[in-house]
Order: structure tokens, then C-alpha cells, then sequence
């Protein structure tokens, strides 16, 4: 246990320290001056990198291996005879746990609250990560269908991309740059190495299936789905205050 921790704790190191040199090297710079800043500068690096440490060794050490066995005993059945029960089980457990991954994603959660500040609480946090969530699980179900039946990506990710782009036309301006940008936000420490640890699973348990080929490709399929949901939500939200707006208005005429 000890090593693995040192193991993770320096892996850690490694992935911070290019962003970690260059703040530094500019804060040292231009706000040498504000000595309060950066002491605090240092010490939430400090606990960044311990938080960061624990929290890979604790993913890595339970819920990833946990999700690729579950995923590969459920495509075990799917593999002794396709039926519509263990197609919806293979299927539902994508969707469950994309949706879950990207509910309990901390830079989602971060960004949820952040565009609630900036909106003067007009976008709820749960509401946004809600939506991302759903849109998640569903853009991974489809991924969980086409890794079935062998379906090639290009075939589902085109109409995917036309239907996003069909709603963004369609949807509050003011919106659209933040729901295309939900499934990057979304896709972090969490949601990343449990999807690919369903895929990878999947792939490799079905007969035909690459890894490698098969495998990935399911991230940018929830991607999608993250901001096909947030652009309904959107859509859905101004259609309702376009019909309330004109019922408060009578009510008040008469």
C-alpha cells in the first residue's frame, strides 16, 4: 500500500509541476510584491497535491478496477447469448454509470457553481450538473449500443454532431457556448478512467472486439450527449418563461 501511495503521490508531482513552474515563474514576476498571495499560493499547492495524491489512489484502487469488472461480467453474459434483457443490462450500466461519473465530477461541480455566481444564481448548480449528467449517461449508453452490434463510430458521432449543431442554432445564445463546453468540463479525474475502464472491458470480452479501436471513442459520443442535454435544457427552460411571461401578463391585466 505504501508504495503504491509514493507511486501516486509521484505521478502527482510529475502532472502538476509544468502548470506548478509556470504560475510560479509569473507570479515571481509580476506579483512579487503580494507576499499574502503567495504564501497562500503555496500552501493550496501543497494541499492540491496531497488532495490529488489520495484521491487517484483511491480511484484507481476501487472504483475503476470495480466498473471494468462489472462491465466484463455483464458482456460475459451478453457473449453466452444476445438477448434483449442482457443488451439492456450491458446498456443500462453504461448510462448509470456515465451518469454517476459525471455527477460526482469535482471540476463540473467547481464550474456548476462558478457560472451560478456569475449568472446571480439564475443557472442552478444542480440543475446544470443534472443535465450534464444525464446527457453523459446517455451519450455512453449509445456508445455501450454501438460497441454491441460493431457499429462503426463514424456512423453515430455524425448524426450526434448534426443534431447538437441543429439545437445550438435554436437554443439561447448566451447558453450555447457553456453547454458545448460541458462534456470537456465533465471529462476529468473521474469520469475518464472509469468510462475507458467500461470500454476496455467491453471490447475486450466480445469476440471481434478491439481494445484499441473498440475500446475508446466513448468519451467524445458522452461529450456529445453532455451538450446535446445542457441545449435541451436550455431550449425547454426558454420555452417555458416564454409562456409563463404572457399568462403573468393577462393575470395582471385583469
Amino acid at each position: 500500500m505504501g508504495a503504491q501511495l509514493g507511486h501516486q503521490a509521484l505521478r502527482t508531482l510529475i502532472d502538476l509541476a509544468p502548470i506548478l513552474v509556470v504560475l510560479g515563474l509569473f507570479s515571481w514576476r509580476f506579483l512579487a510584491a503580494d507576499q499574502g498571495l503567495l504564501r497562500r499560493a503555496a500552501q493550496g499547492a501543497v494541499i492540491l497535491a496531497v488532495g490529488v495524491t489520495l484521491f487517484r489512489f483511491g480511484l484507481e484502487g476501487t472504483l475503476v478496477p470495480l466498473a471494468g469488472e462489472v462491465a466484463r461480467g455483464l458482456t460475459d453474459r451478453l457473449v453466452d447469448g444476445m438477448s434483449a434483457p442482457r443488451i439492456l443490462a450491458v446498456v443500462g450500466f453504461a448510462v448509470a454509470l456515465g451518469g454517476a461519473a459525471a455527477l460526482i465530477e469535482p471540476t463540473m461541480a467547481a464550474t456548476a457553481d462558478r457560472v451560478s455566481d456569475m449568472t446571480g444564481g439564475a443557472i442552478r448548480p444542480m440543475v446544470l450538473r443534472l443535465a450534464v449528467a444525464a446527457g453523459f449517461g446517455f451519450g455512453l449508453g449509445v456508445a455501450g449500443l454501438r460497441l454491441i452490434y460493431g457499429v462503426p463510430l463514424g456512423l453515430v458521432l455524425a448524426p450526434m454532431v448534426v443534431a447538437v449543431g441543429l439545437m445550438a442554432m435554436v437554443a439561447p445564445r448566451q447558453l450555447v457556448p457553456l453547454a458545448l463546453d460541458s462534456g470537456a468540463i465533465a471529462t476529468s479525474v473521474v469520469t475518464v478512467p472509469m468510462i475507458a475502464a467500461y470500454g476496455v472491458a467491453v471490447a475486450e470480452t466480445l469476440p471481434g472486439r478491439s481494445a484499441l479501436a473498440d475500446g475508446f471513442g466513448l468519451i467524445v459520443l458522452a461529450m456529445i450527449g453532455s451538450a446535446f442535454a445542457v441545449l435541451a435544457t436550455a431550449i425547454i427552460d426558454a420555452h417555458l418563461r416564454r409562456q409563463v411571461g404572457p399568462a403573468s401578463d393577462n393575470k395582471g391585466d385583469t
